[in-house]
């Protein structure tokens, strides 16, 4: 008993001895966390299992989850060290250091807390901006912005397997701008591929300049071809970039591409090639392309832009040297396809005639907008490419209209409206109008209960012109006008049912048709005769009935929320409306210029059929038909769409026109499938059923790999061949890509297959 009192008493005095030892040193516990200091993000605070403090080193010792927090800073450890007077930090054991969306890993960190500098014994940093991995053999953070790493390689792979990598003997990176290696190295998987002394690299947080990956390819008409692009960030809203683009047959074609979006002067996107061709007469007439000029362009453009006072502008340029430009120049830069669907993406309009017109639109449209009223300027240029109507093509140099949609008179169960115009006109050969169109209407709607709609309308609409052209009577100059007075019926009613349903996300399902009748009579006198620049200066005498019936399946529709609560939405799913005139009379003048299916002839017009299908967001079926039953129609004109689009990046697009009076009758297929894995195909072909020739083909075949991608494809268009062979690495861009546009990459997290860099297993 006594020998356990006395290991009991022996044990108290070790202990005693232990603790003096340790008030001696000046180490203390501390219980929850501590604040080290005040930096420009805030205090640091540290938290561990174990937190140590020695006064008289001013020391603190963390051991197990130790965590070092500044806002969006954040460090971890399994051990750390930090001196209270040069807020130094010694890490150990899975060591992350993150600040923002940037971050780096390793065993052994060094780092200065208030600098946020240090140096990494073997470990990966992470630059969000760029989704670049870079792992090096020694990583020293120099400042905010600049880094150095001896011996290591960066990727924008999984960094534990790269698909690819760049690797490299030393590297010095400035974020925002360029991260410059020596002795480095491409590497596909184990595979090397090329080798640069020196080579830089982007590291943007902005836009930054530098030279894109090219564009190569072979073409029975162009040769072998190669396109350098080089982007220029010289303003924060506005950049360009400029293409040189070599051809073997044709010569240099430059290129350049302005980009502005601008809180003044708005958003907009221009362009211009220019090549001095250097192909011969005989094999541009060998290739089907007759001799035009030796200056070839192209320029086109678009601006959108809010003005003083609330004026909206939208400005469109097209115009192009010659005929067979746009045929002959379809790839890189200079491409049709590129440009329009480069115009639709970020204005929501195209390029208004494809690259087989013979006629290019430029447009400067300027518009105020009221409650009810609408003031707006149009001038609008037409470029006809065809010599032999160059002289009498139509130019409206400008238009002014102002517009009221009808508005309800004072409390009277009357409304008006009204459209107006003033038009300038102007051809080549001389001939020009001025015309000015007045055109009032007073509407008195009526309803009997939900079941009939009656809205009976008159309208004057007076035109004065003054023109100088050749009309029936001769060449003619001087002044003339006419009035147009017209009275229409329009009656219609809806019947509405209900249905109870259960598939999709579908509650209920309502179907209406709404039949609808109008009568329209008009008669026109006039002071004399005029020229026909439009379809306004056509005969405006009319008499005749328009009937048909449009119906509808519209689906009450109920989803969840990300919080579970529940949200209704109403989608119209099927649109089919015919519809049909009847002119009681022939009308005054037969109308020559202007084409309009047999509408303007006595009797009965063609019968229209107007289709829209959306069953589900993936598929739209559009379907017009307008079918002439007559013995001397024009026959059955039709156009058919169909879409499918998985919104994943697979999509298949069908398309059927076929126009009896104009000689078209095609049918035309695009086509991104998923084949195999990793594997996806491109496809897209134009076949003349009438002429049974596929006069547009091409084949495309990519494969991507979360971070990087290849690909080929084959194109034959009139004859002319080509091949363009592509590659895509993640963070780097693609051959022939444009990776930014105003700071949003358009490459990358796009990509089918692409994987976040959080959802990779980093090497410990």
């Amino acid at each position: 008993m006594f020998s356990t009192i006395g290991l009991f008493l022996y044990s108290l005095a070790l202990l005693a001895v232990l603790a003096g030892n340790v008030r001696a040193q000046g180490l203390s516990a501390i219980s929850g966390a501590a604040k080290v200091g005040e930096t420009g993000q805030g205090p640091w605070t540290i938290q561990a299992d174990k937190l140590m403090h020695d006064q008289d080193k001013q020391l603190y010792q963390a051991e197990g989850n130790v965590k070092i927090i500044s806002k969006d800073r954040v460090i971890e450890a399994d051990y750390a060290s930090i001196d209270d007077q040069t807020r130094q930090a010694d890490l150990t054991g899975n060591v992350t250091v993150q600040y923002g969306r940037n971050w780096l890993k390793g065993e052994h960190v060094i780092w200065n807390l208030d600098t946020e500098t240090g140096w990494l014994d073997s470990g990966v940093m992470f630059f969000s901006e760029n989704n670049f991995f870079v792992q090096g053999k020694s990583i020293s953070k120099l400042s905010a912005t600049e880094f150095d790493l001896k011996e290591g390689f960066v990727t924008s792979c999984n960094p534990a397997d790269p698909a690819w990598k760049i690797q490299f003997n030393s590297m010095k990176v400035t974020v925002g701008g360029t991260a410059w290696t020596r002795d480095a190295s491409l590497w596909a998987q184990s595979w090397p591929v090329g080798y640069w002394p020196l080579l830089g690299l982007p590291v943007e947080t902005e836009r930054q300049s530098g030279f894109l990956l090219p564009l190569a390819g072979k073409g029975s008409l162009l040769g072998y071809s190669a396109e350098i692009p080089y982007y220029w960030a010289f303003r924060e809203d506005m950049d360009a970039t400029f293409y040189a683009h070599y051809m073997s047959r044709r010569g240099f074609m430059g290129g350049i591409e302005y980009r502005i979006d601008n809180a003044d002067w708005g958003k907009g996107i221009w362009m211009f090639n220019y090549l001095d061709d250097q192909a011969s007469q005989s094999f541009l007439s060998a290739k089907g392309y007759p001799f035009q000029t030796e200056d070839r362009y192209w320029v086109r453009g678009k601006q959108d832009m809010v003005l003083p006072w609330g004026i909206e502008a939208k400005l469109d340029l097209d115009f192009v040297s010659d005929r067979n430009f746009l045929q002959e120049f379809m790839t890189g830069s200079s491409s049709w396809m590129r440009s329009s669907s480069e115009f639709n993406s970020h204005f929501g309009r195209d390029i208004l005639y494809d690259w087989t017109s013979l006629v290019r639109e430029s447009d400067a449209y300027f518009e105020k907008r009221g409650e009810s009223q609408l003031l707006s300027l149009d001038v609008r240029y037409w470029e006809n490419l065809e010599s032999a109507v160059r002289n009498v093509t139509t130019q409206e140099l400008p238009s002014v209209s102002y517009s009221i949609i009808p508005t309800e008179i004072g409390k009277t169960p009357f409304y008006y409206g009204l459209g107006s115009s003033v038009v300038n006109y102007w051809r080549e050969d001389g001939d020009s109008e001025q015309r000015l169109d007045v055109y009032p209407r007073a509407y008195y709607p009526m309803h009997w209960g939900n079941y009939l709609d009656i809205q009976p309308s008159v309208g004057l609409r007076g035109d004065a012109y003054s023109f100088d052209a050749d009309t029936d009577a001769g060449r003619t100059n001087g002044f003339t006008a006419r009035a147009a007075p017209d009275v229409e019926v329009d009656m219609s009613t809806r019947l509405n049912r209900e249905f109870a349903v259960d598939f999709w996300n579908f509650t209920a399902m309502q179907h209406a048709i709404r039949p609808e009748v109008s009568y329209e009579y008009a008669a026109q006198t006039t002071s004399g005769p005029f020229p026909r620049f439009d379809r306004l200066d056509e005969d405006q005498a009319r008499n005749g009935i328009r009937y048909g019936f449009t119906t509808f399946l519209t689906g009450k529709e109920v989803t969840s929320d990300a919080a579970g609560d529940l949200i209704t939405t109403y989608r119209e799913i099927v649109r089919f409306r015919v519809f049909q005139f009847f002119n009681v009379q022939q009308p005054a003048v037969e109308d020559l210029l202007f084409d309009t299916n047999g509408v303007e002839r006595e009797g009965f017009s063609p019968v229209g059929f107007r289709l829209d299908i959306m069953p589900q967001k993936y598929l739209t079926v559009s379907y017009d038909l307008d079918m002439d039953l007559s013995s001397t129609g024009h026959g059955q004109a039709q156009d058919l769409t169909v879409l499918f689009d998985s919104t994943t990046g697979y999509s298949v697009r069908v398309d059927y026109e076929q126009i009896p009076n104009l000689a078209v009758n095609e049918i035309g297929v695009i086509s991104y499938l998923k084949a195999y894995k990793d594997i996806y195909v491109n496809t897209w072909h134009d076949y003349s059923l009438d002429t049974g020739l596929l006069f547009m083909q091409g084949y495309g075949i990519r494969y991507i790999k979360g971070c990087w991608g290849f690909g080929i494809g084959y194109e034959k268009n009139n004859g002319n061949e080509s091949f363009v062979f592509s590659i895509d690495l993640m963070g780097i861009g693609g051959v022939g890509s444009q990776p930014f546009f105003f700071g949003k990459p358009i490459f990358g997290e796009s990509l089918p297959g692409y994987q976040h860099p959080e959802m990779w297993t980093l090497p410990k």
